[in-house]
């Protein structure tokens, strides 16, 4: 067993309903969405370093990880798994989550749909980098979506096509700024419609932390 990371550090969750809650980040190398409106190669917009730092190889080094994380954040701790896209490398993603847990950790694991979690998570955010009905994984405790020049019924779409807790627009931040304006008019928008879309902020870039 392998497990290919890019980085872990601890920080506060910056983003959707956990902001604020202290947590170890377990960042998983490699991202398979390759024509998402974020990725790098499109738009230079990607804000995410998910090239390989390390790999983890056996059982004891990825039980190793989930000790760090515990012992950072103490028992009952929260811990994210975040990437690039965790759900690319299942059975790493699978025992991680399973070590924590045996540790007595909570896990927010965060995904971009294009794959079903096959790991028990106790917060699921889905970060949407594929349209509506082409999520494979389209239920959880959020969905975030980060805003760029999306058409009023396609963020209709993840709405009606999905079975999430909380719904959550977010802006998009690039060269220091963020289309905030834009943003709060879509979610305008979609209140006046039913739809209870609300405001995720970086809160983490604000105050200038990771």
């Amino acid at each position: 067993m392998k497990l290919a990371l890019a980085e872990t550090f601890c920080s506060i969750q910056g983003e959707g309903h956990l902001t604020g809650k202290r947590m170890f980040f377990i960042r998983f190398a490699g991202c398979a969405v390759k024509e998402c409106p974020l990725h790098p190669s499109q738009s230079d917009l990607c804000d995410t370093d998910w090239s390989i730092s390390t790999v983890l190889t056996g059982e004891q080094s990825i039980d190793a990880l989930a000790k760090e994380a515990i012992d950072t954040v103490g028992a009952s701790g929260w811990v994210c798994v975040t990437g690039g896209e965790p759900c690319d490398q299942p059975e790493a993603l699978s025992y991680l989550v399973s070590s924590i847990h045996r540790l007595g950790g909570k896990v927010n694991i965060q995904t971009s749909g294009t794959r079903r979690v096959n790991a028990q998570w106790d917060w699921l955010t889905v970060s949407p980098k594929t349209s509506a009905t082409e999520l494979k994984q389209a239920y959880g405790q959020e969905l975030k979506l980060v805003i760029t020049d999306q058409k009023e019924d396609e963020v209709l779409d993840y709405y009606q096509h999905t079975r999430f807790w909380n719904y959550y627009l977010q802006p998009l931040w690039s060269n220091g700024k963020c289309n905030s304006e834009q943003t709060m008019a879509m979610i305008d928008r979609l209140n006046n419609r039913g739809q209870p879309w609300e405001l995720s902020l970086q809160v983490h870039k604000y105050l200038g932390i990771r």
